[in-house]
């Protein structure tokens, strides 16, 4: 699988971590390392929000996203949501162990992931701006028309995520998946270092709870 960065993303300075593992066994219910992992990061959160509201890594992404219009009325980037789902509800959702793991890198590290079923992606993938008109569907929204100029992942056939705010529907991680794709999204302000260091965490623990075997794994920049 090729990912590529076309030149027209320059200005947003993009940094994509890329992880590919086959033969996962996903689930709904939780291990006890997982389980452990969230409790502790759920009670800091509730304790001390502003550690992880208020990093160099969150106001980079709200630069990026304050820098141009676009279909989402959001503009919060994905750790911010994680963070606010749990101070709103008081507690992580729970969609599968594979998830977790996601959600768990992306609020310590204060990044920005995309998560897909690698059998519903169509050819390769490619980072560019959006033409406009293209259907994105959110989790937790409905589905929109992309404005012109938006910053997207694409397969051949679809938009795989906005830079912006998050992944799409159209290749979700189910309990049912198999093979996973996992990127790590870094913007103007974060340094490869942080994107290399999630992507090792989420490897880590993708292994350690879902098993599977990594096939792919590398850093794409312009």
């Amino acid at each position: 699988m090729e990912v590529t960065i076309k030149d027209d993303c320059r200005n947003s300075e993009l940094i994509v971590g890329h992880l590919v593992i086959e033969g996962i066994e996903n689930a709904k219910n939780r291990n006890n390392r997982i389980e452990k992992l969230v409790s502790v990061l759920e009670k800091e959160i509730k304790e001390n929000s502003a550690n992880f509201l208020n990093n160099e890594r969150i106001n980079a992404y709200e630069r990026f996203i304050n820098s141009s219009k676009s279909a989402i009325a959001s503009t919060a980037c994905g750790p911010k949501i994680l963070v606010e789902l749990i101070l709103k509800s008081g507690h992580l959702p729970k969609i599968s162990r594979a998830v977790d793991c996601m959600n768990i890198v992306s609020i310590r590290s204060g990044l920005t992931f995309s998560m897909w079923n690698k059998d519903l992606i169509k050819g390769n993938i490619v980072y560019k701006m959006s033409n406009g008109k293209e259907k994105y569907w959110p989790f937790m929204g409905e589905e929109v028309e992309l404005l012109k100029d938006e910053v997207a992942a694409f397969d051949d056939e679809k938009v795989l995520c906005l830079v912006r705010y998050r992944d799409s529907k159209y290749a979700p991680t189910t309990i049912e998946t198999k093979n996973l794709v996992v990127h790590v999204q870094g913007v103007a302000g974060i340094k490869r270092e942080a994107i290399e260091n999630a992507l090792d965490e989420i490897e880590r623990l993708l292994v350690e709870n879902v098993k599977g075997k990594v096939v792919e794994k590398k850093i794409i920049m312009i």
